[in-house]
């Protein structure tokens, strides 16, 4: 019996989908909802790269091992450098969580599992919270302020930060050295140039985190934090080498330097608009990781999607074949609104079942930092509830930025309230 025939391949363009265009930044859920509908699986021909937006088969993509997130297995990668020639950028992608293979990224699973346990989280929650509290401390005026750049930009990379044990001092290069220019250096979606120039902004931030990283193990001090868990753990008699570690605390700074900042804009956004949403959240504190989950799933901040995925060789999805190398996009935002995945999607329900969900991706390749990112929302709604209650109202118009090369990037939120705010 011969395989069913491939359907004829489906191509769109800027006039389906324009990730730049104002009017679906503002408002994604109608062109969400065509590309579900009539665009499962798709080839942008302007954006070179293979688009899959249905719920069920990004979760068939994420659990198939035939799908690769290195870099090098894309179809236009540069051709590798000599080991000679490798500077640190070069050596972190070589050990990078996403471009090891499959038995490497598993040893690096299995170590690194002790510092993200229950016990580690829940001390680096008590050791956050103190720098949330501070960057509510720092807004101006606290009876009008702009959440996007007084909370949301702050938040994220403080936390890791702090995580880390960097000091103060050192957190904005942390922040716009090293995780603005990693999210950037291996992206498709950039030139050549561009990305030989993001991957030469990253070198500062990977020689800070090597010394510190050194430093701590020649003077090892506490071993119950993050980073002496992952220096002190062992199993099987293997340990995590240095560079091991940075790899674990880059694809944190990845993570933090642009997806985790729409986390706190989008709940703002979404709790504020729906008081009888928060109002639920006050009476059932037990709710708050079921808030975050349906933020990020009703939210639609994502204009292309995760970390890329190449085919190792030609595979078929959706009766579509994406070819061996092909960059190919898994779009969670147009996911989180599939309504053979979510009863009434566009709904935002604090109370919706979130089993099965693909929100911080599955299989191999779940979020390393989904525990930091749920602290992080936590800490946030707390510190804001316990601030200003139910007086903060949006004061105006949110403002987006269309030019964001991944993110609906809320660049505005304008905040009131009629509370002084401070601690």
């Amino acid at each position: 019996m011969s395989a069913p025939a491939l359907a004829d391949r489906v191509e769109i363009d800027l006039d389906v989908y324009n990730p730049y265009d104002i009017e679906s930044v503002e408002n994604p859920y109608p062109v969400f909802g065509k590309l579900i509908a009539d665009y499962p699986v798709a080839f942008h021909r302007e954006i070179n790269a293979w688009m899959v937006s249905r719920h069920d088969l990004i979760a068939e993509i994420l659990r198939d091992t035939r799908f690769s997130t290195n870099f090098a297995d894309w179809n236009n990668a540069p051709k590798p450098k000599p080991r000679s020639e490798w500077t640190l950028y070069d050596q972190q992608q070589s050990m990078s969580m996403g471009t090891v293979p499959p038995a490497a990224h598993m040893r690096l699973r299995r170590l690194t599992a002790p510092a993200f346990s229950r016990r580690v989280m829940d001390q680096i929650e008590d050791r956050i919270r103190d720098s949330v509290a501070g960057i509510f401390d720092e807004i101006d005026d606290p009876r009008e302020f702009d959440a996007a750049t007084d909370i949301a930009a702050k938040v994220p990379i403080r936390a890791i930060a702090r995580m880390v044990g960097v000091p103060a001092e050192s957190e904005t290069l942390f922040e716009h050295g090293l995780g603005w220019n990693l999210v950037r250096a291996s992206n498709p979606l950039y030139s050549a140039q561009q990305r030989a120039q993001y991957a030469e902004g990253a070198l500062p931030g990977l020689q800070y985190l090597l010394d510190t990283v050194a430093e701590r193990r020649r003077s090892p001090g506490d071993h119950d934090d993050f980073l002496g868990t992952l220096l002190a753990t062992e199993v099987d008699g293997e340990q995590l080498t240095d560079w091991e570690i940075v790899s674990v605390i880059t694809a944190l700074v990845t993570a933090g330097a642009d997806t985790a900042v729409d986390l706190h804009t989008l709940t703002l956004r979404a709790l504020l608009t729906h008081p009888e949403q928060w109002a639920l959240l006050r009476a059932r504190p037990d709710l708050m990781e079921s808030v975050i989950l349906e933020v990020l799933r009703w939210g639609g901040h994502g204009k292309f999607g995760a970390i890329p995925r190449f085919p190792r060789e030609d595979v078929e999805i959706g009766g579509q074949l994406l070819e061996k190398g092909s960059h190919v996009m898994l779009m969670f935002s147009a996911a989180g609104l599939d309504p053979a995945k979510w009863s009434d999607p566009l709904l935002f329900d604090v109370t919706r079942n979130h089993a099965g969900n693909i929100i911080f991706g599955a299989g191999p390749h779940l979020c390393i930092g989904l525990n930091l990112v749920k602290v992080q929302g936590k800490l946030m709604i707390e510190e804001f509830e316990r601030r200003f209650g139910d007086s903060a109202r949006i004061a105006g118009q949110i403002e987006y930025d269309p030019s964001h090369f991944n993110a609906r990037r809320i660049s505005r939120l304008p905040i009131s309230t009629a509370r002084g705010g401070r601690s």
